[in-house]
């Protein structure tokens, strides 16, 4: 049967140039000689797409494109736009194959496109079951902003860098193209927080006939930076190294767009210009097409990538294709593409002293750079390093090696314990039962526990095998913990008395939690509705949290809601809701399981109905004083991991 492999990104040429773009490009083609493959990606590109389709095929044959409407630009319920997107990109996989799979599909990391799907694989999603989900490295926002100098702490910046990290972390499987890019990942992720990786080259968009690599015989070395005017890249260091060599006779273009990667975020074009002002030896060019990038490489003796770090760069590829040599930094794929007597020379490290030692002796001896090119050296490498053949092959292997090794449904049925605190809420405590009453899961028992109400209503104990327990009032976490010590289930579910669950809330938890023993609690993402039931609109509508592994748990409940599926032991050995908090219980409760090791996941789905009345807590309480109860989270926290006691009393 013939693999199905999906391919899903905002980012896809020709509707975008450079970067990603033409790698997903070339590789839908490769990968269609062996497989039946899928393109999703954003509908803005479709009025584009049967515009070039009236002129002739877009992609290889066979390959199917599917538009998926994008989100309103406002950020509604998620933490980042991008969380949004990448929920529209999972809705559009799975209609897309509705009958399941397809046997693997592939994000970047870059910018989390994959996040929903990661977390819904990582919650066993059925519709995943036989699917691969896999990340390809090709660097991270987070990465490329440190790289330029400057992370934004802003909350939606932070999301999507923790989005990153989970992708990598809860892949089925990561891709790295080689070179040093996966030791580089690990270094600065952590060894041990990555996915499993395996080795599959970037494919290579060839998307013209290239001019001949007729070399350049006399003269001064003529050096070509091509690439984004960005500091990641490097160019600034390769500026000063330049102007500081020995030897002038030499000529550098410096030829890309402009961004705002300079101090203080000022253009990094404008600094350039500022640097090689009066030195006829630095042509800053104007961009040209990109029909133009091959004639232009080829005027020149060699390519420089002096790149801070750089994945698997398609400049360099370019470079290659023309035979000429590269004169590049140690990084990330460089390493790969820099072969010594065959495709170029490596600097010892990224600085500008070092880019100087290349370089001098190549500037003074030109004729060295120029017989590489002779030789075909670069044009032979980058043959074996973007063989469609062995790409392929990698794919089909790795689609085989993770459907031998995916682990067998279990479809244990453990007793679950709802745990519903129970204060003056007779208006809506029967509808709360009611809908654990329906729920598709059957292996239940439920515990109402009167905190303290003046009156029970027995009336509303009728329909269902509730057990009640009673304590004088002491609030909302006092009251769960009673709950859940009365509780004799594996898993306990503390419901709010008000809020509501959709009939497979349950089935859906259960569901991760017996299938991956490593998750301490399951949650799902929530709607809000007022006190009639009614699903509130407007530009919070809901709630879609992360879950407890994410550092911005420290600065606002990202971990999930109260309403989750939690393993019993975690109270048997000590963990408990805190009576002091008048709110946020569970927001301190989350990061006492983070701080002892134990993490959560997320449904991407709303299973639970959230009930907003007018007097409750998220509204007279947690709203107008969240700085005040963050800052009591965090003091509890705090308190609760110092040895305030004598050891020697």
């Amino acid at each position: 049967m013939t693999p199905r492999i999906a391919l899903c990104t905002r980012e896809l040429h020709p509707f975008i140039g450079g970067g990603i773009a033409p790698i997903v490009h070339a590789l839908s083609g490769v990968l269609s000689k062996g497989a039946d493959v899928t393109l999703i990606t954003t509908a803005a590109h479709r009025e584009r797409y049967e515009e070039l389709l009236a002129e002739g095929p877009v992609f290889a044959p066979g390959v199917r494109v599917v538009f998926v409407q994008e989100p309103p630009p406002e950020r509604g319920y998620y933490y980042s736009w991008l969380q949004g997107w990448s929920h529209r990109l999972y809705a559009g996989l799975v209609e897309a194959f509705p009958d399941g799979g397809p046997d693997l599909v592939e994000f970047p990391d870059y910018l989390a496109e994959g996040f929903v799907t990661v977390q819904a694989r990582r919650t066993g999603d059925p519709r995943l079951r036989n699917t691969t989900v896999a990340v390809r490295l090709h660097t991270t926002t987070e990465i490329v902003s440190v790289l330029n100098g400057h992370q934004g702490q802003e909350l939606e910046t932070q999301a999507i860098y923790e989005m990153e990290r989970h992708c990598l972390a809860n892949a089925d499987r990561l891709l790295w193209p080689g070179g040093d890019v996966l030791a580089t990942y690990e270094r600065y992720y952590g060894e041990h927080t990555l996915a499993p990786a395996v080795e599959i080259p970037d494919a290579f968009l060839i998307q013209r006939e290239h001019p001949a690599p007729e070399v350049v015989g006399e003269g001064p070395l003529k050096l070509l930076y091509l690439g984004r005017m960005e500091r990641r890249k490097g160019v600034h260091n390769l500026v000063r190294a330049m102007a500081s060599l020995a030897h002038d006779d030499w000529r550098l273009t410096l030829l890309g767009g402009d961004t705002p990667t300079g101090p203080l975020g000022t253009s990094m074009r404008s600094n350039l210009a500022m640097m090689t002002a009066a030195d006829e030896r630095f042509d800053l060019h104007e961009p040209v097409p990109r029909e133009e990038v091959g004639r232009m490489i080829v005027a020149h003796d060699a390519v420089v990538v002096p790149s801070l770090w750089e994945c698997w760069p398609n400049v360099a590829r370019e470079a290659l294709l023309h035979d000429r040599p590269l004169l590049a930094t140690p990084v990330g794929g460089l390493v790969a593409f820099v072969r010594p007597g065959e495709s170029g020379w490596l600097a010892r490290d990224t600085g500008v002293g070092a880019l100087c030692d290349l370089l001098e002796p190549l500037v003074s001896e030109p004729e060295q750079v120029r017989e590489l090119a002779r030789s075909g050296g670069p044009s032979r490498l980058l043959a074996r390093l973007t063989d469609p053949a062995m790409i392929l092959g990698r794919y089909l292997d790795a689609i085989g090696i993770a459907s031998a090794a995916r682990p067998r449904r279990r479809t244990r049925t453990p007793l679950v314990s709802v745990v519903i605190p129970y204060y003056q809420l007779d208006a809506f405590v029967s509808e709360t039962l009611a809908s654990v009453a329906a729920q598709t899961y059957t292996n239940l028992e439920t515990i109402v526990v009167n905190d303290g109400s003046l009156r029970v209503q027995d009336a509303f104990l009728e329909p269902l095998p509730v057990r009640l327990v009673t304590q004088r009032n002491r609030g909302l976490g006092a009251a769960r913990n009673l709950g859940v010590a009365a509780a004799r289930g594996r898993f306990v579910l503390p419901l709010d008395a008000d809020d509501l669950l959709e009939p497979d809330f349950v089935e859906s938890c259960v569901r991760a939690l017996v299938a991956d023993d490593d998750i301490a609690y399951v949650g799902t993402w929530s709607r809000f509705v007022d006190e009639d039931g009614r699903q509130i609109e407007g530009a919070d509508p809901g709630y879609a949290p992360l879950g407890n592994w994410s550092r911005l748990a420290d600065v606002q409940n990202v971990a999930g809601s109260a309403s989750a599926l939690l393993r019993r032991y975690l109270f048997d050995v000590g963990f408990a809701y805190s009576p002091e908090l008048t709110s946020y219980e569970d927001w301190l409760f989350y990061l006492q399981l983070r701080d002892a090791g134990h993490v959560g996941a997320i449904i991407p789905r709303s299973l639970l109905k959230y009930r907003i009345r007018r007097s409750s807590m998220l509204r007279s309480t947690g709203t107008d004083n969240l700085e005040r109860l963050r800052g009591e989270v965090l003091a509890h926290l705090a308190e609760g991991g110092m040895q305030w006691t004598s050891q020697s009393a």
